[in-house]
Order: structure tokens, then C-alpha cells, then sequence
């Protein structure tokens, strides 16, 4: 039987296809014929600025031990990782599945209201799983879809629908969509290249990035980043993160004329809309760990970019590690927030790394408004000529990791696989032996960011204590397994026999990654450093923290283990458990977070880090919570939303495709 809402839904997509009728706007915007909902806005990924605070407040310290389950909602869609953060626009909560399926909920139910599902290729290979972190929404003056959302697919499409119906905006590229990877480059596979992070919005521009598979080849698709007219889908400008003197045309390029191998930019981006400005979080170039020496193709990688919005001009660029062979791709979205530093109101970006180092810039100028020293960095082996000697650091209270010592390992496990590595403190080289990683390439800090409260100067980071272990292999001896492993056609079994080989041949743990690193001179293999036995990280405890950072007191106020091993002991031993997502932070001083292998979301107090409130999940929430309201009868009711999917990678707690709900 269809419901009231189904059958207007029906009769307004009826009368847009016949272009028949004219339609109420509000009736319209409900979905059903009634008013619409009246909420608090969060029309994007992060919210205001990227700084993951809400000035709601209705749910305050003294009154979170009543927060309860409102509601949940499954996708139906199960995958590797589930780590969406809705948005509310038009009265409607928006995300997307890690297929791309896109759903519209009622806020105050969670009942479904729409849902579109673009047939993205199951079968693709994609980089970095199936995912997709959110959708934006925006408001045209294009008459037939004024009210759009847009989101950027697995398979390399930017996609306009309408946020009211769901149905495609036709006047957006080819019936609603643009294709992204038609002239980036050469594309090995399907899913080499994709689009996992959301696009953004400036004025009538939406600018979007892309993730292309890490440790492939030097020359590698384009990650050049695209501005498109937000009604039309017509190209407006594109940068593609060529360094100085590269001579497009001589040098690999794509069919448009894109330098290959650069830097992309696959972590959310943030717009300033009253500055024109967008901030791009950049990759390292290709491939990851080699590149062969010549031009600089780092000069704007593992950088924080600044750009005109309308124009795509270089205004500025900060470089967060000089020249990266470590993965140290920034993972996080900058930060905008207007800090009172000395008396004085001042512009401010925050940019968060894998190296849990926390930058504090000025927003027009790329200045530092927190010291940075450039201090001396270990020089050697093979790729000693192409290292910096110097790295960017900032002061150690807005250092977060930690260094991995020998002995940090659990029971003496890992003590056989630390005699035979190399040990050091962050920015120690790889090089053709085991080389042990902590912050790691997995970062310290992840794509899940800080949260800031600009008002008094504060920044909340989780941060994960995983080391990896990291190595060059030469290429010259591995031509002959390599020929087999890369070959299209090869037997299965002749396949995990080159495996096997490549393994014993150059010491690799079983299932650790190879990346051929076409066009270097090494190949790279690396693995979680982990204890055999029961699987610990083989770096001590805690395994994840949360801590504050007073800007101005430059300062840590707090730092404490965040999460428990309560998925795999009988005992929760309160050691931290990392995971992946980011923390949302609440004008009246609560953290709330998942962002762990354990299936739980807790509040923290921004004040002390004192837990005050923990209530179990279906699966863990790697993802970063928001928050709004929604009016009713009895007055406001704020409710906190988290998507709790697990990650299969992890192992520990499962995987599911849950988005819940919780309010008082």
C-alpha cells in the first residue's frame, strides 16, 4: 500500500517530467502536503567551517545521562567501512551509503523519505574501498531544481539531484551528472580513481577533488581539482597541482592537459566563502615512498593550499612534511575559525596531520600564527638525495603522537621483529629494511579530523597509537614475480605461488601490502606492526587517545586513552582502541565520539575529560557524529546522529550499515 508521502512524491516527480504542473514550494519541501519541519541548519560536511561544533543547547552536562535512543535506520548496503556524516537541508537529513545510494530521512523519525541509487559497478576495484563520507547541498536559481544536493561517486561521476524528490537535476551535465575520470589519465583498473570525500560549494561553483590508488606509478592519474558550475555542470577551472616549471605538454600529461603523478586531494575540502577562498588538504605525489629524482612533484603536496574559489589562483601553500616518502598525505579537512589571540580577532586555519601534528596558520596569509621550527630530520639510504633535512614542527603541545621505543611491545612479542628493524622518531627514512613507523602512515590523526571551538581557543583531537613497518624492495631481482603478480591474466594459483615466493624471498609477513611503484626504482611493502600472538599493536598503551589543546595557552589541558578492548577481552581494560572518525564538540562542553573499535558512542567533558555518558552502538561508530534540531510541540529537540557500520579492516566489532539516532 503506498503511504500519503509516497503518493505526492510520485505526483510531483509526474509533474516535473511533464513540466504540467506548478508546485507549492513549501507543500513541496514537506513531501507529504504539510508544512515542513523546522531545524537548525548543518548544510555541510563539518559543519561551519569544517570545526565540528554545534552552538545548540539543549543537551548540556547535566542533563546528557538522559540521552536515549531516538531512532535508527539501515541501509540495507554493507561494506568495509560506513563513515558518512549526514547533512540537514530543506528539512531533511542527507547521506549517502558507501555505494552512493543517497537517502533523504525525516529528522525527527528517522522515517525514509526518498532514496536514489546511482548503480555504481559493484564490481569495481576501488583504491580506498567503496565509501563515500557525505553529500552538499546548495541552492540554484535554476528553476527546476533550485533546491540540489551534490555528491561525488566511487566511479568518478558528480552528480546534481533534486533534495526535495531525489530525482536527478537535468540541467546539470549530461542528465544530472558530469564525468570525472574521462581525462585525468590513463585509468589502470576501474576504481583506480574515485571520489570518496564530498565536493564543496562556492557561490555558484561546486569544486571537487578525488582519491587515486596510492603506490601505483609515477605516472599516475591527475589529481587535479575541478570547479563546475553548480546549475549547469559546465567546467569553470582546474588546477592540477603541477609544481613550478613543469612543462605541461613535455611532461606526462593527460588528454586535457593535466600533469600526471601529482599530488590529490582526497580529505574533505573547506570553503570561506566571504574571502573567496577554498583550502585544499593535499596528498603526497605519485607513487608514495620512490619517485625518481628531477622536479619536485611534492612542491604542493602533504601542504594545506589555499585558492581563489571563483578562479582556482594559488594564493598560498604550507608545506605540513617537505618532499613526503612517508604516506604523510594530509588526511583531514582544514579548520576555519576566528581566534582571539592576543586581544586581537585574527582569520585562522587549523590543519591536523597524520603526524598528529596540529598547525595554527593565518587563513589569508598561510602564516604561521603558532610558531613552527624547522628542525633537523635523519638523512639516509636510498633516497637520500631527494630528502629534506629539515621537517615543520610545531610546539610540543600541539604534538599528539608519540615514538615508537623498543620495548613498548606487550609481553615481549614483538621483540624478535624489533632486532631486526629500524627504529627512530617520526620522519626517520625508509629504506630497504624494516623501518618501524609511529605516527605511521595510518596516521596518528586521520581523515576524522579536530574539532574547534573558536570562541575559547580550543581544539579536540583523538589520535591512534598503531605503528606500521614500512620497506623498500628493488626492483631490479623482482621483475621475474612481479611479471607474474601484475599480469592481468595469470592462474590463481600461480598467482599465490609468485605471492609465497615474493614473501619468503624478501621477509614479508603473510598479507602484507606490495605496491609495485611502476617508474621508482623500489617497490614498497608495509604491514600494521602487530604482536603474533593476539594481535596488539606492538607499541604499548594507550592504543588511542582524546586530549584538548588551549590554543593560546599553548597548552595540552588533558589527554586521556579513549575506548576499551571490551570487543575482545572479557574484562574492558580502559588501554584505548583506535579507530577511525573524528570528534563533535558542543557550545555547552561536551565531546561526543565514537571513533573506536568498540561499539559505543561516549560524551566526553571538554573541561576535564572526565566520561560522562556512553551508550552502546550496533556496531562502532567509525564515523564523526553531528548534531541539530528539530521543532516540536514541547519546543526544540536536539539530537545527535552518528553512522555505526564498523570497519571490516579492523576486524573487531563487526560490520554493519546502521544510522542512529540519539536525543533526550
Amino acid at each position: 500500500m503506498k503511504t500519503p508521502e509516497m503518493k505526492w512524491g510520485a505526483a510531483l516527480v509526474l509533474c516535473w517530467l511533464l513540466a504540467a504542473c506548478d508546485t507549492d514550494f513549501d507543500a513541496y519541501l514537506a513531501g507529504a502536503g504539510g508544512e515542513p519541519r523546522a531545524t537548525s541548519e548543518w548544510a555541510a560536511y563539518g559543519g561551519p567551517g569544517g570545526r565540528k561544533f554545534t552552538a545548540l543547547g539543549e543537551i548540556t552536562r547535566d542533563n546528557v545521562d538522559d540521552l536515549q535512543l531516538a531512532w535508527t535506520y539501515r541501509t540495507g548496503e554493507v561494506e568495509e567501512v560506513f563513515q558518512t556524516t549526514p547533512v540537514l537541508a530543506e528539512g531533511r537529513l542527507l547521506f549517502c551509503s558507501p555505494y552512493n545510494r543517497v537517502v533523504a530521512l525525516d529528522p525527527l523519525t528517522g522515517a525514509e523519505l526518498w532514496s536514489f541509487d546511482p548503480q555504481v559497478d559493484r564490481s569495481l576495484r576501488p583504491a580506498n574501498e567503496f565509501n563515500c563520507r557525505s553529500v552538499t547541498p546548495v541552492r540554484t536559481d535554476d528553476s527546476e531544481c533550485p533546491a540540489r544536493m551534490l555528491m561525488a561517486t566511487n566511479d568518478a561521476r558528480l552528480m546534481a539531484l533534486n533534495t526535495l524528490t531525489g530525482a536527478p537535476c537535468r540541467t546539470f551535465g549530461d542528465d544530472g551528472e558530469v564525468v570525472l575520470d574521462a581525462d585525468v589519465g590513463h585509468i589502470n583498473w576501474a576504481g583506480e580513481y574515485q571520489v570518496t570525500s564530498p565536493p564543496v560549494v562556492a557561490g555558484d561553483l561546486v569544486i571537487v577533488g578525488s582519491a587515486v590508488s596510492d603506490g601505483g606509478r609515477v605516472t599516475a592519474p591527475s589529481g587535479v581539482v575541478r570547479a563546475y558550475h553548480a546549475v549547469t555542470g559546465e567546467l569553470a577551472w582546474a588546477f592540477d597541482l603541477a609544481p613550478p616549471g613543469y612543462e605541461h605538454g613535455i611532461q606526462p600529461v593527460s588528454s586535457a592537459g593535466y600533469a600526471l603523478g601529482t599530488p590529490n586531494v582526497w580529505a574533505p575540502m573547506v570553503v570561506d566563502a566571504e574571502r573567496d577562498m577554498v583550502f585544499l588538504p593535499t596528498g603526497n605525489p605519485a607513487p608514495d615512498y620512490d619517485r625518481p629524482p628531477g622536479l619536485d612533484m611534492a612542491y604542493y603536496g602533504s601542504s594545506v593550499v589555499a585558492l581563489r574559489a571563483s578562479t582556482g589562483e594559488v594564493l598560498w601553500h604550507f608545506n605540513t612534511v617537505i618532499r613526503d616518502f612517508w604516506d604523510f598525505d594530509v588526511p583531514t579537512q582544514p579548520v576555519l575559525a576566528d581566534l582571539s589571540m592576543k586581544g586581537v580577532r585574527i582569520p585562522a586555519l587549523i590543519q591536523a596531520t597524520k603526524m598528529g601534528h596540529v598547525f595554527v596558520l593565518h587563513r589569508e596569509t598561510g602564516q604561521p600564527l603558532v610558531d613552527v621550527t624547522y628542525q633537523p630530520v635523519p638523512v639516509e639510504g636510498p633516497l637520500a638525495d631527494r630528502l629534506s633535512d629539515v621537517q615543520p614542527f610545531p610546539p610540543p603541545a600541539f604534538q599528539t603522537s608519540r615514538s615508537y621505543a623498543r620495548g613498548d611491545s606487550p609481553f615481549g612479542l614483538c621483540d624478535d621483529m624489533d632486532a631486526e628493524s629500524v627504529t627512530g622518531p617520526v620522519f626517520t627514512p625508509i629504506t630497504e629494511q624494516w623501518t618501524i613507523g609511529l605516527p605511521s602512515n595510518m596516521g596518528a590523526i586521520n581523515w576524522g579530523g579536530v574539532a574547534v571551538d573558536e570562541q575559547r581557543g580550543l581544539i579536540v583531537v583523538n589520535t591512534n597509537n598503531v605503528p606500521f613497518r614500512t620497506k623498500l624492495i628493488p626492483r631490479k631481482g623482482a621483475e621475474d614475480l612481479l611479471a607474474v603478480l601484475e599480469a592481468p591474466d595469470t592462474d590463481p594459483e600461480a598467482r599465490r605461488a609468485a605471492r609465497r615466493e615474493f614473501e619468503v624471498r624478501y621477509d614479508l609477513p603473510p598479507g602484507a601490502e606490495i605496491a609495485p611503484q611502476v617508474g621508482a626504482e623500489h617497490l614498497m611493502s608495509r604491514h600494521p606492526y602487530l604482536d603474533p600472538v593476539v594481535g596488539m599493536p606492538c607499541a604499548g598503551t594507550p592504543l588511542a587517545e582524546i586530549m584538548v589543546i588551549d590554543i593560546n595557552e599553548q597548552a595540552q589541558i588533558w589527554r586521556r586513552h579513549h575506548g576499551t578492548t571490551r570487543e575482545i577481552t572479557l574484562i574492558p581494560l580502559p588501554i584505548g582502541m583506535a579507530g577511525m572518525g573524528g570528534p563533535l564538540l558542543t557550545d555547552t562542553g561536551l565531546i561526543f565520539i565514537g571513533a573506536a573499535a568498540e561499539r559505543r558512542l561516549r560524551a566526553y567533558d571538554v573541561d576535564t575529560g572526565d566520561e560522562l555518558w556512553q551508550h552502546a552502538l550496533p556496531f562502532p561508530g567509525n564515523a564523526t557524529p553531528m548534531s541539530y534540531t528539530v521543532d516540536t510541540d514541547e519546543g526544540p529537540r536536539q539530537f545527535v546522529v552518528i553512522a555505526a557500520g564498523g570497519d571490516a579492516r579492523a576486524g573487531i566489532g563487526g560490520e554493519g550499515d546502521y544510522l542512529v539516532a540519539f536525543s533526550l
